[in-house]
């Protein structure tokens, strides 16, 4: 199993850049074509970048966590966003992308939604406390 990656200042910016992709109006996450749904060039940037810089945490049992009330506040409640810590994102980020393996079309549906918007937003605030190195 490879190495875990820790979240750092360099993660944070990393997922931080996306925000004006995704606050741009004309942004697409991706589009269903018969029965699957496709991630635009900004949809694989977006997953590609948080399995490279740590976002995605391995070994960590999201099938058991995506049930708890903290799951379901973070996903559910969009003040849920506002206070959460990296960790707390990183564990929401982990278990929507590896859910989406499951079911078809879960993270457009989570960018349709604002909720990964949210997330994203939440890790620019984050980073803005972070002094440059």
């Amino acid at each position: 199993m490879p190495e875990e990656r820790r979240l750092d200042a360099e993660s944070m910016k990393a997922l931080a850049e996306f925000l004006p992709k995704f606050e741009a109006p004309e942004v697409r996450f991706g589009r269903w074509e018969s029965g699957w749904f496709s991630l635009s060039q900004d949809g694989h940037g977006f997953v590609s970048t948080c399995y490279e810089t740590g976002w995605v945490q391995l070994g960590f049992d999201w099938p058991k966590w995506i049930g708890t009330r903290e799951a379901a506040r973070l996903r559910d409640d969009p003040a849920g966003i506002e206070n959460a810590s990296p960790e707390q994102l990183r564990r929401l980020l982990t278990a929507l992308i590896r859910q989406d393996r499951f079911v078809e079309g879960l993270l457009g549906g989570a960018f349709e939604s604002g909720l990964l918007l949210r997330i994203v937003r939440r890790v620019a605030e984050l980073v803005g406390g972070i002094p440059d190195e």
